[in-house]
């Protein structure tokens, strides 16, 4: 037998005799949190943790394996923990009760913009049913007539595929206790539009949302002596533009916005690339389920230490759960602490998704779950 066998044959012993000693871990680990459920106790305790690896750092003979002992400690309490949250998910299921609202008929619908925005184009191909809408002129004012049971359900965009995530609206689920149930997704085409019989010579001023604006900008690049000022929505730039009825001043909007106000197409399609795509989440007042939810969203905030992150994301890897999406926010009056908001692929009564969130949930300052619903497809 050559020494290489030889290592290997030992190696292996050692293995069974780790398996053994696991195994006994994790029994341990089950009376343990029996015990949690009884006294009321977290299933995480970060300052025991501690304790373990230190403690057992201070066992090692060899100081250049202490990285990779404190590793292996980690991972072994992130399986006890895993375990634990196992046993207590079955003992109390928080989602599986969850009705869904199928059919919404005779619903009102809230929308920011006018008639012609591009909420209210994704509102009509979400809702399918006979529904009454209402608009608001801003976002806020959306969350704020759901809070106030005017409407049963906000649209609301939240990301364009050319500029990113809409800040105001990340920082606005945050501040309410909504859920996200559904999304939509539109192609965007940005036009440059005015008054009957204006060229784009007449051009002095345009009105626009910020993200047409963004957008667009290599457009506007060629045509950099135009004033740009920012309005809160295109179809409202678009309704401005209407009834000001000055060759000078021309509005970014939908085609169907041009139609409406009676305005000219001045240019079309200025916007940057050509498949530009809004998504727009619909948010309710109460979390919605079924199987056909395919993707889940939240936001967490962590310790502002080395490996927070690194090790939250792990979890989801771990779980084989692919993200999605990350983003992160200022937390207001905290200067240089983030919100992370996050998208995966799972519904939450997916046993690898509530196992995941459950184990996200117990390091992280902060937790909020947006809700689990199907994706859109484009």
């Amino acid at each position: 037998m050559d020494t290489l066998e030889c290592y290997r044959l030992e190696i292996d012993e050692i293995d069974k005799q780790m398996t053994s000693l696991f195994e006994k871990r994790m029994n341990l680990s089950k009376k343990i949190c029996e015990y949690k459920i009884k006294k009321n106790m977290p299933v995480y305790q970060k300052d025991r943790e501690d304790k373990v690896i230190k403690k057992n750092i201070s066992y090692l003979k060899d100081k250049d394996y202490e990285l990779f002992l404190k590793n292996y400690y980690t991972n072994i309490m992130y399986l006890s923990r895993l375990i634990q949250n196992k046993i207590i998910n079955k003992k109390e299921f928080k989602f599986k009760d969850i009705v869904p609202k199928v059919k919404y008929e005779n619903y009102r619908i809230g929308y920011q913009g006018v008639s012609g925005s591009f909420s209210e184009e994704a509102m009509n191909i979400y809702f399918k049913e006979t529904i009454s809408s209402k608009h608001y002129s801003n976002f806020e004012d959306l969350f704020i007539a759901l809070k106030g049971n005017e409407i049963d359900y906000a649209i609301i965009p939240v990301e364009n595929s050319s500029t990113g995530g809409i800040s105001k609206v990340y920082d606005l689920l945050n501040k309410y206790d909504f859920y996200i149930v559904g999304e939509e997704c539109i192609k965007i085409n940005q036009n440059l539009v005015g008054i009957k019989g204006s060229e784009i010579e007449d051009i002095k001023e345009v009105y626009s949302h910020p993200q047409g604006f963004e957008q667009s900008s290599e457009f506007f690049t060629q045509y950099n002596k135009l004033k740009l000022i920012p309005y809160s929505n295109t179809a409202i730039s678009a309704k401005l533009v209407s009834e000001l009825n000055d060759k000078s001043k021309a509005a970014i909007a939908s085609d169907k916005a041009a139609k409406i106000y009676n305005l000219d197409i001045i240019k079309e399609n200025i916007n940057d690339i050509e498949d530009n795509y809004t998504k727009f989440a619909i948010i309710g007042k109460d979390l919605e389920l079924n199987s056909n939810c395919n993707k889940s969203s939240m936001i967490f905030s962590i310790e502002h230490e080395v490996g927070s992150l690194y090790n939250i994301l792990g979890y989801f890897a771990r779980h084989n759960i692919n993200l999605t999406k990350i983003e992160s926010r200022p937390i207001k009056n905290t200067p240089w602490k983030y919100l992370f908001y996050v998208d995966i692929e799972g519904n939450i009564n997916d046993s690898n998704v509530i196992d995941s969130i459950e184990i996200v949930k117990e390091e992280c300052e902060y937790f909020k779950f947006l809700g689990s619903y199907p994706k859109c497809k484009i």
